[in-house]
């Protein structure tokens, strides 16, 4: 089937949709129904990767402030859902069918209840123009191709699909949706009665840690790129709206009672980093990174990345939890499963009291080696990869950072911070 006949297809068999903020037809293959469907199945997968904050009472502070803003969106007969994850990191995030996720680190940056809103409303915002699932279609596209329409079911979709789904948005959305979240955004928290200024207010903030401290920031503006065209629009629009009403909310005391004792900074989930080790109380391991390179914590909860200074080599520790038992070598084989990667050869191995596989692979012009160990229902994923031709000279440091890795008892991960 030609290409131009296989869109042909999907647009007889699927037709357009109305974006519910434009009143625009657009082509989606997923109805609304998938689309929750989608972001229900990828719950699961942004808990592990980031944690959800135990703090019930900033839990549910959150949820009712998301809850104002959600009514008066575009959307507003979704059943939204807030979380609070457990992530030091500066980032939010919003799932296809309104499941929305902010990081304890974004709101310790935050000064009002207004910014807050702000925030969410952006979220929410991503939600109602339905960025997400048409960032996750386009993301689809490929695989799309290669099963054709006869194959393409909203099951097959959810099957290939949460994963690809996290890593579309967190790649980021375009300017074009960040300029539309964020005026969706302040929109929203005016209807509610907030003032929208606070929000420019709040990207002030982040373009003077961006300057300052451009590491802390670095993961929000991957997926929510902040340019200096972006804060001028917000500026414009806050004006605008702020012009039609008076006795618009700020609530700095109110929000600041209610982030009073939450943790700042990295939780126990996410690890501490002394010079070059690495220590997780919760996922109980420690390692090293080779001398002169940097460590750094990775973007999935209780990992850690080390980086040589050219950039060109790293090694990474992925902390799983694991739905059930597995050998190392089932871990192995589930990694590989549509990956892409090619096994070189593989040999058992012994690492820090757990035994396990390592295995080298090659992807493209990447050869890595890859260690898999299991302890219980906690997985252990050990990867270094280098450009093939570097890699001869990278073994070295490699090796030694599998050698470093080391599981600790319970006593000795409550030691750690």
């Amino acid at each position: 089937m030609s290409r131009a006949i296989w869109l042909i297809s999907l647009i007889v068999l699927f037709g357009c949709a109305v974006n519910p903020v434009t009143q625009r037809q657009e082509f989606l293959i997923f109805s609304e129904g998938y689309e929750i469907r989608l972001g229900r199945e990828a719950q699961r997968s942004v808990l592990l990767r980031f944690g959800r904050y135990t703090d019930q009472a900033l839990q549910g502070y959150v949820s009712e402030v998301g809850q104002r803003i959600a009514t008066l969106s575009h959307r507003p007969h979704l059943a939204y859902r807030f979380t609070v994850t457990d992530s030091s990191v500066l980032n939010a995030m919003a799932l296809p069918g309104g499941f929305i996720y902010v990081n304890r680190g974004l709101l310790a940056y935050l000064n009002s209840e207004a910014q807050l809103a702000g925030v969410l409303g952006h979220e929410i915002g991503h939600v109602a123009a339905r960025h997400g699932i048409k960032h996750y279609q386009a993301a689809l596209g490929a695989q799309l191709l290669s099963i054709g329409v006869a194959a393409l079911t909203e099951s097959r979709g959810l099957v290939l699909g949460t994963n690809l789904l996290l890593e579309a948005i967190l790649k980021g959305y375009s300017r074009r949706d960040e300029y539309q979240a964020d005026e969706l955004g302040m929109l929203y928290m005016y209807r509610a009665g907030y003032d929208p200024s606070e929000m420019v207010k709040f990207l002030m903030i982040l373009q003077g840690l961006e300057r300052r401290e451009p590491n802390l920031v670095e993961q929000l503006f991957s997926s929510h790129p902040l340019t200096s065209d972006r804060v001028a629009r917000a500026k414009t629009y806050a004006a605008e709206l702020g012009g039609r009403r008076r006795g618009l909310s700020v609530g700095r005391d109110r929000y600041l009672r209610h982030l009073d004792g939450m943790v700042f900074g990295p939780g126990k989930m996410e690890g501490v980093i002394e010079g070059r080790r690495f220590r997780n109380r919760h996922f109980r391991y420690e390692l090293k990174a080779p001398r002169g390179w940097s460590l750094r914590r990775g973007e999935r909860i209780g990992s850690v990345e080390a980086v040589h200074p050219s950039g060109n080599l790293r090694c990474q520790a992925i902390p799983l939890q694991l739905q059930r038992p597995l050998s190392p070598y089932e871990l192995a084989q589930q990694v590989e499963r549509g990956s892409g990667l090619q096994r070189l050869w593989s040999s058992r191995v012994l690492l820090g009291g757990l035994h396990g596989l390592k295995v080298d692979y090659v992807a493209g012009r990447i050869r890595a080696r890859i260690a898999y160990l299991v302890r219980g229902r906690t997985g252990f994923i050990l990867c270094c990869s280098a450009p093939r031709g570097l890699f001869p000279l990278a073994e070295a440091p490699f090796e030694g950072f599998l050698r470093s890795f080391r599981s600790l008892s319970p006593e000795e991960a409550e030691g750690i911070p």
